[in-house]
Formats: structure tokens, sequence, C-alpha cells
């Protein structure tokens, strides 16, 4: 835990306290060696909460929209200030750069914004915890209403046990620092059932500052297997992709993970790292699934490619895919594929459920088909990512990438192997290019794929990744009842695994 969002407002709230308590607050997160990271304004909360940090030495990140320039009076004080186009990469840059987010009452737009990083949670965009430091009462209507969204089935179990409320910014900070009441979100103990276990490996774009940092620390399996594949892919890269992982979220060297010459090397490290610590817990897998740039790691999982092998084809590919022209973007629209009508610059990506696809292409066409169906009242979300995988984008390296890997071996797969592009098992094909070249390029047909897994008797699914991003897509493809299958991510359980007996 490094840096914690305070979302609050530019007035100075209703009751006298208000101020008070967003000086407390600032101060206490700069004694505890937090960066701050707030919404960049001197008046108001913002300005109490971060003059207070500032003067007990803390570092502090301001975001203000350009837009806002004329109305807000920006702090000139800041450890660092981002200037961002409007308040919506306000909002998301703020939730990207934290580790927690912390909510003040009385600040103008308060509710809005933690309405909206309820909502990030509630899609499994992040898992962070939420905090509400309220004296007053003032969230207590917010939560009952949360009670009611989580009974009448719309919110996932956990989403609302992340969030915890204090009353003073001491017991923040020990929340924080995890020396607080153990918070209500921590992990029951559950049983894998008897059947089949499917470990599904996310794709780059789930990348988070500080992957791996906790699991780095707390076992010597994963932290000698990831030592290992950073040395194989450090020489494709400028900088120590560990470095990169683990530096502080704010921070220039972990703004590197957006960029897929290094997003794409941490997904796979962290991922065979991580299956490394399962598999020394006991617990294997009886099918494999690798979503987009995830499938590198499921394939070498399932003994397609040796590590040197593996490690050589995504250093490679990084590099490839950093040379490629500007411009292309992803993003994830609330939609069928019925429903969309595209041209040549963006197509269908992904279908990840009955009306969840991803359309990949032109950065300018992939933002007006966001900003036509935001308008209809469907959600969008333009994903971390600055390359256009599944398009044509990708066809000007494709037989560099062919030319690559016929240099390699590759081998059929010891373990039941399920392709993202076909839905069905892959299996001599693995061991040629072609089937790995048209990974790069045809959609991803997750719906189908878990659909084929449940037919053939996946009753347990386990996401490996930084976060929860394919376990929270599960939801709109598996059934809901007591036939429901168990639904399991590392980011948030890897404590437990013991073959299949008890997993928290």
């Amino acid at each position: 835990m490094t840096t914690v969002t305070v979302f609050c407002g530019s007035s100075p709230g209703s009751r006298p306290g208000h101020v008070r308590i967003a000086a407390d607050l600032g101060r206490s997160l700069a004694e505890a060696g937090l960066r701050l990271v707030y919404g960049g304004a001197r008046i108001g909360l913002m300005g109490a909460v971060a003059d207070a940090a500032l003067a007990a030495g803390g570092s502090v990140t301001g975001v203000v929209p350009s837009r806002m320039l004329p109305y807000e009076i920006t702090h000139t004080g800041l450890t660092e200030l981002e200037v961002v186009a409007d308040i919506h990469q306000r909002k998301a840059g703020m939730a990207e750069s934290c580790d927690a987010f912390v909510a003040l009452p009385g600040g103008l737009g308060t509710a809005e914004e933690l309405l909206e990083v309820l909502s990030w949670a509630q899609l499994r965009i992040h898992g962070k915890p939420c905090l509400l430091l309220d004296p007053f009462g003032f969230y207590r209507p917010l939560l009952s209403f949360l009670e009611h969204a989580r009974d009448e089935g719309f919110l996932h179990p956990g989403d609302l046990e992340r969030v915890v409320v204090c009353e003073s910014a001491e017991e923040v900070v020990a929340h924080l620092a995890g020396t607080g009441p153990a918070a209500p979100c921590t992990p029951a103990v559950v049983r894998i059932p008897t059947g089949r276990t499917a470990f599904m490996f996310s794709a780059a774009g789930s990348q988070q500052p500080g992957m791996g940092r906790e699991l780095y620390g707390s076992s010597a399996v994963f932290a000698d297997t990831l030592d290992e594949v950073c040395a194989r892919l450090d020489p494709y890269l400028d900088l120590s992709l560990r470095e990169v992982m683990f530096a502080p979220a704010g921070t220039p060297t972990a703004a590197l993970l957006d960029r897929i010459v290094y997003g794409y090397p941490a997904i796979f490290a962290l991922q065979v790292a991580q299956y490394r610590l399962l598999e020394s817990q006991g617990l294997e897998p009886d099918v494999l699934f690798g979503y987009s740039a995830g499938h590198m790691a499921a394939a070498h999982a399932a003994g397609v490619f040796s590590l040197a092998d593996a490690c050589h084809a995504v250093g490679t590919l990084s590099q490839l895919m950093g040379k490629m022209p500007e411009g292309g973007r992803m993003a994830a629209v609330e939609a069928s594929p019925e429903e969309l009508r595209l041209g040549p610059t963006a197509v269908i990506a992904a279908v990840n459920g009955p009306r969840s696809v991803v359309v990949s292409g032109d950065r300018a066409t992939v933002t007006e088909i966001c900003g036509e169906w935001t308008a209809r009242g469907r959600r969008t979300h333009l994903l971390r990512a600055d390359v256009a995988p599944h398009s044509p984008h990708f066809d000007p390296l494709l037989a560099d990438y062919r030319r690559l890997l016929r240099t390699l071996v590759l081998r059929a797969p010891r373990i039941s192997l399920i392709s993202d592009t076909t839905a069905e098992p892959v299996g001599d094909e693995a061991a040629g290019p072609d089937h790995w070249v048209r990974a790069l390029r045809d959609p991803v047909r997750f719906m189908d794929a878990v659909t084929r897994m449940r037919r053939d008797g996946t009753t347990a699914f386990v996401e490996l990744g930084p976060g929860e991003v394919l376990t929270g897509m599960l939801d709109d493809c598996l059934p809901h009842g007591d036939d429901r299958p168990i639904v399991l991510s590392v980011a948030r359980n890897w404590r437990a695994p013991h073959g299949r007996a008890d997993v928290a």
C-alpha cells in the first residue's frame, strides 16, 4: 500500500468539522508515508486535505481536467500535477493510480465519484478497498441503498464488503496499514468441488501498478519463478521488468505498464509465477484457457512452449508491437455482436457475453463508438491498451511473428488447452506457427469457450492475472443456482489452494 486516492470536493462542506476532518486525513496519510492523489484544487476540502499532507512532508499528486482550469483554483505547491482532458479522464486516472480509495463527506460531487468507484469494483475492473471517512453518518443512506441493491442481485458477492466505514483519520490509516480490525471482505474458505478445474489466464490490459509485489514478498516459489522469467525477458526491454511491475502507482515507471511493450511481458511473467505457485500448493488444472495475450502463459503451462521459447516469443512480439504506428485502441461495449454496425476501421475483437463485446481498431473510430453507445445508455469502457490486437492493425507484424515461431520447438499440449479464438480444444495444430499467428488476428470467443468448458464438466474456474477481470465476465456466461461453478482468482484467493481440498 503506497498510494491513496481521496475523493472530496472543492466546496468546504456544510459543517465546520468537514475541513478539519479533511486536514486530519491529509496529515495522517503523510505521516504514514502514503502518497495522496486527489482532484488538484486549492480550495474547499480538496485544498484542506492537500495542504495538510504537504505541510506534514507528504507527497501529493493532483489530477485536473484542462477544461476545469478556468474554474478551479489549481494548487501550485503539489509534488506532481497531472493535467488531463476532461472529468472522465480525471476520475479514471485517479482510480488507476492508487491502491485504495477514501471518500470524505461534505464535498460537492463526492457521492457521484464514490458511486462510480463502486461501479468499477462491481464490473471487476479493480478489487481495491474503498474506505468511507464518516463521523456524521453522511453515507448511511448510500450504504442502505447498496445493501438493497445487493439483496436484489445487482451486486456481486463481496462487492459491498470491500467498503469499510471509518469514524476518524486514524482509523482510515490503520485499515490501510492492515492494523485495523479484520476487513469483512477477507475471503471465506471454500471447497473446490469434484470435477474439472480450469485455469484461465487474463489478457494484457489487466495490468496494475505493483502487480505481484505482495506475492513476491510472501512466496519463495513465486519470487524465484518471477526472477527467472524476468531475467529471460529483460534483454528485450530498456528497463528491468520487475522494476516496472513493482514501481509505485503514479510514478513514470509504473505508467510504462500501460505500454504494450511492458504490459504484455509483465502479464506473462506474473501468470507463469502464479501458475508455479498454485502447482507447488498441489492445485493442478484439468483444462487451460488463455484470453488473447494470456494464451501464451496458458500454452507454456500446457507444454507447447518451453519457458525459454515462450519468453523469446513474448519478448520479440512485444518489440514488434512496440514498433507499430500509434493510433490503435480497444473498448468494451455493452452490446450484442448483432447490434453493432462496424466499418473497416474497427472490428469486433471479442465476444464476452450475450451483450458484451470488445471493439478494436482506429482510435478515433473506437472512441466514436463509445460515445454513441454511451448516449444510448449502455456501458462502455476504453481499455488500457495502446495497440489494437484482433484487428487489421496487427496485419503488418504477422509475417515477422510467423518467421519467429518457425525457429522454435512447438509441441502438442499435454494438458487440455481451449483455444480462445475457436473455443475448441487445441490439438496437433499447436505444434505449428499458423495457429498462434491466427490467435493474434481472429476474434476471441470467450462466451463460447466458457460454454464448452462448462459442457465438458468444469466445476471450478481459477483466474491467473493481476486482478479479477475474467471472473467478472464469467457472471454473464454461467448459470445461477446450485449447479453454478466455483469462481476464484489468484489475486484474491492465492493463499489457500491445496489440491482439491479447502481453498480460501
